[in-house]
């Protein structure tokens, strides 16, 4: 086949697609097609928070495993902006808001810390909270690394 062939069956071929394309529908101009536009809406009421609500939201209690932060961290700014003391009661929590006070609880002693949330973290799977050093001592021995903890929301 020459390119003249070839030229012409193409453009029969696009010819045929551009009148099947232009075409007139199926649908008669009899029937008429209900489209929904509007979309649907979710209502959802706020929860108007009492007395009783919010002491059952600040006692939430939450096990899991508590680590403790590396010396390396020492001075170094925090997820809130505040420079990390491996000396203060402090922590890091994924999502609990920055000044949060929790009562971490080790379940194998059941001594406890009371600390501030102002960083975020832990970043390793299966681990809830990552404590200060100081936190962490008050509670168990640093060598152990990881802790069985209850954690309860205080404010």
């Amino acid at each position: 086949m020459n390119g003249s062939v070839i030229r012409y069956w193409s453009l029969v071929i696009v010819a045929f697609i551009m009148v099947t394309g232009c075409s007139s529908s199926d649908l008669q101009n009899d029937k008429k097609v209900n489209v929904e536009t509007k979309r649907p809406v979710l209502i959802v009421k706020p929860v108007e928070y009492t007395k009783e609500n919010k002491s059952h939201k600040e006692n939430k209690v939450i096990y899991g495993k508590a680590s403790y932060y590396a010396n390396m961290f020492q001075g170094r700014k925090t997820a809130n902006g505040q420079r990390f003391d491996q000396g203060k009661f402090t922590a890091a929590h994924r999502t609990l808001a920055f000044g949060t006070k929790v009562k971490v609880t080790n379940m194998s002693n059941n001594k406890s810390v009371i600390v501030t949330v102002n960083d975020r973290g832990p970043f390793v799977r299966g681990r809830m909270i990552d404590l200060s050093s100081s936190a962490f001592k008050a509670i168990g021995n640093t060598r152990s690394g990881v802790l069985k903890v209850k954690m309860e929301i205080l404010k």
